[in-house]
């Protein structure tokens, strides 16, 4: 009888089956035991009241910058954990771009720990591809694997360096090990945060043109046929991008792709009176906006990143081009969402799909889905209820997002990790 509970009136949402029923959902011990139908010897249970709710998969996200170790004065994972649950994450991958840099089994270890002990949003560590990210020496892959690690990657710093990038590959292939590249040619390569647009001939930045994103998409996919690689591309931004990566997969290539939730949304007029927080790869036209939306709808993109990167008020006072990339999302998601499904006319499967199921099968992971079995990782949403975005709103230690002063629909009522409340709306 211990955590027993049912979810009753609500609306399940299962993006693996593609259903959306009002049913019952019952839960046991940390699993989904039965799904409109009471299961057998289920005499007593707590009724949790899901009436205008929807009842999620727990979101799962590809890029969660928890700023722990080394640079706790941009976030905690204290703070990030909480804003994620807060945002219905139950598991978020956390970049290696730590310091130290992720690229040992101890600071593995030490981030499963300490995620464990505040009994949050699951970590889901990505090793560093070569050491301290530099570039020059592979990482022990196999020994980050045997720690926990889901994947490889080296985030946004360069790797010039073609032959050392074909032998990470390969390396990576013989433990499969999923590689998640970000897609920026060296040359650009945290010289330049503004799209090479339009827009930029007013503000006469050092710009980032598309062709850098392209460009190295397609040396990775060069390499792929003669190294079993499976590679996920991170943050496309670009409509040549997904036009890319759509060919990749029709070639059957492994690949899979992502795109921040800030590229559905925003565009390179954000910048258009120096204000406004930069990002890497640029915010881009209004084209590449609706190409990326366009391939999240037809599943050319696999998964919808929160690419959050919470920065410290200070370091925003600078002038704009010399203010660090990034974006504070986690707990921004799903009202985005709720917009996205509007402007759209997508079905709350199709929204959903991208935060669950994408990422979990982008993963290997057994998420993302509602059925008989299944951990009962589970979100509670409400689609119309309204909030206004404040900085003590925001539980994220960074406040750095352009929705502040927006009110927003779409609210977080509960979180679940294997049957266990982490989130009720009001806890942090």
């Amino acid at each position: 009888m211990m955590n027993r509970m049912v979810f009753r009136n609500g609306c399940l949402i299962d993006p693996a089956t593609h259903s959306e029923s009002i049913a019952d959902l019952f839960v046991a011990e940390g699993k989904i035991v039965g799904i409109d139908e009471k299961p057998a010897d289920f005499p007593h249970a707590e009724e949790i009241d899901c009436r205008d709710c929807l009842i999620a998969p727990g979101f799962i996200d590809l890029h969660t910058a928890v700023r722990e170790p080394g640079y706790s004065h941009k976030g905690s994972l204290y703070s990030e954990l909480s804003a994620a649950i807060k945002g219905g994450f139950t598991q978020v991958c956390v970049p290696p771009d730590s310091d130290p840099v992720l690229d040992t089994p101890s600071v593995a270890e030490w981030l499963h720990h300490q995620a464990q002990r505040l009994a949050k949003a699951q970590v889901l560590p990505i090793g560093a591809l070569t050491q301290n990210l530099a570039g020059l020496q592979l990482s022990e892959m196999a020994a980050l694997k045997e720690a926990g690690c889901v994947a490889v990657s080296q985030t946004y710093f360069p790797m010039a360096n073609t032959q050392l990038l074909f032998s990470a590959l390969q390396y990576a292939a013989t433990q499969d090990l999923l590689v998640i590249h970000y897609p920026i040619d060296s040359a650009w390569q945290k010289k330049a945060y503004v799209h090479a647009g339009k827009e930029n001939l007013h503000l006469g930045l050092a710009g980032m043109p598309v062709a850098a994103e392209v460009a190295e998409i397609a040396r990775v996919l060069a390499l792929l046929p003669e190294t079993g690689a499976r590679v996920h591309f991170a943050r496309i931004s670009s409509a040549r991008g997904v036009a890319l990566i759509a060919d990749a997969k029709a070639r059957g290539l492994a690949v899979s792709a992502d795109v921040s939730i800030h590229h559905l949304f925003f565009t390179e007029t954000l910048y258009r009176d120096f204000e406004g927080y930069l990002l890497q790869p640029p915010l881009r036209s209004e084209a590449d906006k609706d190409a990326l939306r366009q391939g999240v709808v037809n599943g050319t993109l696999d998964a919808i990143s929160s690419a959050h990167e919470p920065q410290n008020a200070d370091s925003l006072l600078a002038p704009l081009v010399r203010t660090p990339a990034g974006m504070s999302a986690i707990e921004l998601v799903w009202p985005l969402l709720v917009r996205l499904h509007r402007e759209l006319n997508l079905s709350w499967c199709q929204c959903l799909n991208a935060i669950t199921q994408g990422p979990a099968r982008i993963l290997g992971l057994n998420r993302g889905r509602l059925s008989v079995g299944q951990a009962a990782d589970l979100t509670i949403l409400s689609p119309t209820e309204k909030w206004q975005v404040r900085s003590e709103t925001l539980v994220s230690q960074g406040k750095n997002t352009p929705l502040l002063g927006q009110t927003v629909t779409g609210q977080v009522k509960a979180t679940y990790v294997r049957g266990t409340k982490i989130y009720d709306g009001t806890t942090q």
